[in-house]
């Protein structure tokens, strides 16, 4: 199939988890033959001026306050499937429901991610498929090693993340050291660096590799996640869990990776990781024969 694959940004604007999600769906898609084109935010229009076989649309916020011209694009095309990565707030009431319902298959990342957008938004989710973020576990795994770090948090660095509870914890809990990897806008990271700089126990270590990322989760004794909004998956505690993390700080009961994690257990849990891109495609392809046999 020829689609066309639009979400706000890609691993060149930002290397935040739904950038590596939709990189791999991406990269398993055009494996199995589909010829895939990535639209964001600054791709060329001249794009929606081909034919596609099908729309798939990620992260869409940029997009709708700087371009709504291509949500109509999306609303104007049959065949249309929602790789839902967040809360998708920024749509009025209006549009979230008219996007969900003209797609032909709507992915959310786990059960809990289902739960709370029926709750806020209601009940008219259908044709609702549940798919874990794709996890490389070639890089992400399990395997005893010296512990180097004592708590860690490592991904995108916003107050919605919950930056201020990582530094009150530091501040009530003097006993425990805190190192902080990540990637911030130039206010937040200047902020947390010169608390990190007035403090014993709290260190910013900056931006790391995927790779250095799974030796830094091999090498902790605990992660720290307490978001201010819920998180539908999580990758950080995801990729975590699977590098054999014991213990997550925090409030877990919102991060939907955990809970799934709680509920399969490690085994399902990394087979599910794994497996995500290939099980995405599965259930496309299987919309697909259906609604061509129909």
């Amino acid at each position: 199939m020829k689609i066309l694959f639009i979400s706000d940004f890609g691993l060149n604007h930002s290397p935040g988890g739904a950038q590596q999600s939709n990189d791999l769906l991406i990269k398993k898609g055009i494996e199995l033959g589909h010829d895939i084109k990535l639209h964001n935010y600054d791709s060329s229009p001249m794009d929606f001026y081909e034919h596609f076989d099908l729309i798939i649309s990620s992260n869409l916020e940029y997009i709708s306050k700087n371009n709504p011209e291509k949500i109509d694009f999306i609303f104007n095309k049959q065949n249309h499937i929602r790789v839902e990565h967040d809360s998708c707030s920024y749509l009025s009431s209006d549009l979230r429901k008219k996007l969900f319902e003209h797609s032909k298959k709507n992915f959310f990342l786990s059960s809990f991610h289902v739960d709370f957008f029926r709750e806020l938004y209601g009940d008219y989710f259908n044709n609702v498929e549940i798919v874990y973020d794709p996890i490389d576990t070639e890089i992400f795994y399990k395997e005893e090693t010296k512990k180097e770090y004592d708590v860690v948090y490592c991904g995108f660095i916003h107050p919605l993340k919950g930056v201020e509870h990582l530094i009150n914890f530091s501040k009530l809990n003097k006993e425990r050291k805190i190192s902080i990897f990540g990637w911030g806008d130039e206010h937040t990271i200047k902020s947390l660096n010169n608390f990190c700089q007035n403090s014993e126990n709290i260190e910013y270590l900056g931006a790391k590799t995927q790779k250095e990322i799974s030796e830094v989760f091999r090498k902790c004794n605990s992660i720290f996640h307490n978001p201010i909004v819920n998180e539908p998956f999580c990758r950080m505690i995801a990729e975590s869990l699977i590098c054999g993390c014991k213990e997550i700080i925090g409030n877990p009961n919102k991060i939907g990776s955990y809970l799934e994690f709680k509920e399969v257990g490690y085994d399902e849990f990394k087979e599910k990781c794994e497996n995500a891109s290939s099980i995405f495609w599965d259930k496309i392809k299987s919309g697909h024969e259906n609604n061509c046999s129909s």
